[in-house]
């Protein structure tokens, strides 16, 4: 059964110092789930929930935890909780809510997230907004591989008209792979030792294409 009764609420709570905060709790089918728990794993983002267009790094770890919750494995919940969000946890009513959502599309969408020996992982320079990349561990050789091209044009998996999605991919894999030239593709033993390659070349990556954007902006504010 891939259909679950989600319910988010929020409560207003004063401290003993006069403090008053709203706190947003959620429930998967009437067992509330905690925070911590996929704070645990994301620490990266913030220990709360939120939801909405507007619910920032909030919502990343109400993702994961709702995610943990309904797959029962850390693996397969890191690997679709960006996907969730973006599907599911970014519509949710500001005000609070109570529905059901259907897990069968949403599987078959993102089937290739379900891959063994795929991994998401966070990587604090990445270029798209969740700031996770997928890498693939080969089953034999015990390698860890990571293309940050294809990392690079996740994003554009949100994009729902798909002849345009894969024209935006191609456009930018291929400008991604001319800039970071043989160095797009990272191998090694350990996962931690991937992410801080992935993170040395994505660091370079974002400033030159920064810089590049203000350059731009620099001659074109002159030039008129």
């Amino acid at each position: 059964m891939n259909k679950y009764l989600i319910k988010g609420s929020l409560f207003t709570i004063t401290s003993p110092e006069s403090v008053t905060e709203t706190v947003k709790r959620i429930w998967v089918d009437g067992i509330e789930i905690l925070p911590e728990v996929g704070h645990g794993l994301r620490p990266f983002y913030e220990c709360g929930f939120d939801w909405g267009d507007a619910g920032g790094n909030r919502s990343y770890t109400a993702a994961l935890t709702i995610c943990l919750s309904v797959f029962r494995e850390e693996r397969l919940a890191e690997n679709l909780f960006v996907c969730f969000r973006e599907e599911f946890v970014r519509h949710f009513p500001a005000q609070g809510f109570e529905l059901y959502i259907d897990l069968t599309a949403f599987l078959i969408t993102y089937k290739s997230r379900l891959r063994p020996n795929l991994y998401s992982r966070f990587c604090f320079s990445s270029t798209i907004n969740s700031r996770e990349i997928l890498l693939y561990k080969d089953p034999l050789s015990g390698e860890v591989i990571a293309d940050l091209a294809e990392n690079y044009t996740m994003h554009n998996m949100m994009i729902s008209n798909e002849r345009l999605r894969k024209l935006n991919e191609r456009k930018l894999r291929l400008m991604f792979r001319f800039l970071i030239r043989d160095r797009y593709r990272i191998k090694g033993n350990d996962f931690n030792e991937v992410v801080q390659k992935a993170e040395e070349i994505m660091s370079g990556f974002y400033w030159r294409s920064l810089e590049k954007v203000l350059r731009r902006k620099y001659m074109e504010k002159y030039r008129n």
